[in-house]
């Protein structure tokens, strides 16, 4: 049965509905409760959240500290910029109400906006499902005529910062920074800082997890801000304009929050893989995708630079060693510095296209690269082809420009609802496959860059943010590979933003963060390994492989399911010492061709320190970490496997989490079936 419970700052009253309630009291408290979750809001002069636990948490709030759950920037008829918290708004109190299957808060602030006589509310929503703990966050607000929302940040809320806590931000792979005090820390999605929709605050004693539920992945800048004690939670939005119907603005997705007494891990696979195996681009597994035999059996990419003597050498000599089907990713193959004269690669290095037909030969495959996003303003094509008119706008009407250290010039982001820039983008796929019959088309900073608002008057798209970054893009690509794809040829980004996994055929994922203080975890396989292929695991050493670092990184891609390599091959034969850690690479390609059941579809569960004789070893960029290291995975056909690999010089014999022993060979890798 259905029931209505009207709450007003005076009246106490309790509704409960089997085991579940939402209750009141004389003080001016309301509480949303299930088996396994609670939250207790003031209904007073002031809004707050006076307690809140998940499944037999914690107390996770202090009073006083969630009374801003909300910031709203405005547009009004007349330009007014007004940015409204409930500090500036009239608090009305909430009403609660019962729908088929959770108990729902309806809180609403008045605000002025203009001397009309009428209040203007904010109305926010908090809902809780019967069967689980993750409270549910939307928010609407009435606006004047003229008027509009431009920017908002919400759901703003804080924790009580834990001691000696970990923020796991979904940077890349996934990253976990100790949590320090007064320190901001972003992810700004869609891009190579937030390739999910969620960050944690980690402790001992579990996860409190926080994750805007957007699947239509427009960008969004979510942050932790940790200040006196406390962890501030939110999400900043710039608006569509589209949000703005008919006199009210409506955020289009709902933010969930909750508490995993299990940790960030549990937290992810039990809440976030379900939402993400929902979605448009993660509800298809790699396996049912229709996607190149070749590349998805592929074990080894190289990363070759120029198209000298001295490259074609060492790309030749790869071929030996390691055997064929060896990708190449191939750089500065056209006539113009890196990083600029975007997107004037043609006319391209005469001796290219024969280099691309001797590698071809061979029975390895070559994508050079492009850039999907930027153009320079001072390139030939710019002002005969409207450069201008194509280019992402500020809202004054100024481009957005960057400048890359590797050219030192401005380069104009280009906005890719533009009908001029999908046009260019679909003549270099022609000729790029055409005139220098390559395998395929590599599209940098699309699935690593995160989306401008854009306000130019003459794009498709309502003004400001909102969906149409991604939107535009997906349908580029789409067009690419119906009406331009040669069969059999591929296409892929730079970085894993989740959104992109469908759009192209892999992701090249060398962009986390790593720093002695950062380190570089799990999250993204355990969300999407049986979804996407992937390869690389960070940037390769651009002059030495022989500190420890390129080992290491081998290591952790092969753990992670990640096609190999990516590294320069003119930096693996200088001497004795470089000829050891190709050794170690072949070791790992010759293993990884035997892991197609695991890597191809399987999923990944978690990561392990193996036990025993197992030294630690400082590595350039990485600190301190083990030699020897495993993962484990779910293959495709239902079996469990563990994977150990010893990046040492040395063996080693070590225990499995099962409990077997086991001697590891040096620069080896080895499968358990379980």
């Amino acid at each position: 049965m259905r029931k209505t419970l009207t709450i007003t700052l005076i009246t106490a009253a309790l509704a409960v509905y089997g085991g579940r309630s939402t209750a009141v009291d004389g003080e001016g408290r309301v509480t949303l409760k299930n088996d396994l979750a609670s939250v207790t809001f003031s209904t007073g002069k002031t809004f707050d959240i006076l307690e809140m636990s998940s499944l037999n948490s914690r107390n996770l709030v202090a009073p006083g500290n969630n009374r801003t759950p909300w910031t709203i920037t405005y547009l009004g008829a007349q330009g007014e910029t007004p940015e409204l918290t409930p500090a500036t708004a009239v608090y009305r109190g909430c009403t609660a109400a019962r729908t088929d299957s959770a108990e729902v808060l309806t809180f609403r602030w008045n605000t002025r906006l203009q001397y009309d006589g009428k209040p203007y509310p904010v109305t926010m929503t908090v809902a809780l499902p019967d069967d689980s703990p993750l409270l549910q966050w939307n928010i609407t607000a009435e606006l004047p005529e003229g008027w509009k929302v431009s920017e908002i940040k919400f759901p703003q809320i804080a924790v009580k910062s834990p001691d000696k806590a970990k923020v796991i931000t979904p940077a890349g792979w996934g990253n976990e920074y100790a949590l320090r005090a007064d320190t901001t820390y972003e992810a700004n999605y869609p891009s190579w800082s937030a390739s999910m929709q969620m960050m944690m605050l980690d402790d001992a004693d579990g996860s409190f997890f926080y994750s805007p539920r957007d699947y239509r992945a427009c960008g969004k800048l979510m942050t932790l801000d940790e200040r006196k004690g406390q962890s501030n939670f939110n999400t900043r939005t710039v608006v569509s304009e589209a949000w703005n119907k008919n006199g009210i603005f409506t955020l289009p997705w709902t933010t969930v929050s909750a508490y995993n007494p299990g940790g960030w891990a549990e937290a992810a696979k039990a809440w976030y893989r379900p939402f993400a195996h929902s979605t448009t681009w993660g509800k298809t597994k790699v396996t049912e995708r229709d996607i190149p035999k070749w590349l998805v059996e592929k074990d080894l990419w190289l990363r070759a630079k120029y198209t000298g003597d001295t490259t074609i050498t060492a790309v030749n000599r790869a071929i030996d060693y390691f055997g064929d089907n060896i990708a190449f990713h191939w750089y500065f193959w056209h006539n113009h510095l890196y990083d600029s004269h975007y997107p004037d690669y043609f006319p391209a290095k005469p001796e290219f296209a024969g280099i691309v037909k001797q590698v071809r030969d061979r029975n390895c495959q070559v994508m050079p690269y492009i850039n999907g996003r930027l153009w320079d303003p001072a390139a030939d094509s710019y002002r005969p082809r409207r450069g201008y008119e194509a280019s992402c706008r500020r809202p004054d009407g100024a481009l957005y420009t960057e400048i890359y250290p590797t050219s030192i010039v401005p380069n104009t982001v280009t906005c890719p609802s533009s009908p001029i820039w999908r046009q260019v983008l679909l003549e270099l796929a022609d000729s790029i496959q055409e005139r220098l019959g390559t395998n395929g088309l590599y599209i940098d900073q699309i699935a690593a860059a995160a989306p401008y608002p854009c306000y130019a008057e003459n794009h498709p798209h309502p003004k400001g943010g909102g969906e149409f970054w991604y939107d535009s893009y997906s349908g580029i690509i789409d067009d690419m590979r119906r009406e331009h794809l040669k069969p059999g040829n591929i296409i892929f980004s730079e970085e894993n933003a989740e959104c992109y996994i469908p759009v192209f055929d892999i992701l090249l994922t060398v962009n986390t963060p790593h720093t002695p203080s950062c380190r570089i975890v799990p999250l993204y396989p355990m969300i999407y390994s049986d979804r996407v292929l992937t390869t690389a695991y960070t940037y390769t050493p651009y002059s030495d492989v022989r500190q420890g670092d390129f080992r290491y990184q081998n290591m952790q891609c092969l753990l992670y399911g990640s096609q190999l390599g990516w590294v320069d091959p003119r930096l693996l034969w200088l001497d004795d010492a470089t000829a050891y850690e190709a050794q170690f690479l072949k070791n790992l390609v010759e293993f990884r061709k035997k892991q197609h059941d695991v890597f191809i579809g399987g999923v990944y569960v978690r990561e392990f320190v193996p036990e025993g004789d197992n030294p630690t070893n400082t590595v350039p960029v990485f600190g301190t970490d083990y030699m020897v290291k495993g993962s484990e995975w779910i293959s495709r056909h239902g079996k469990r496997v563990m994977y150990v690999v010893n990046s040492d010089s040395k063996p080693h014999t070590v225990t499995l989490p099962t409990g077997k022993t086991i001697k590891m060979e040096p620069i080896s890798a080895c499968r358990f079936n379980l």
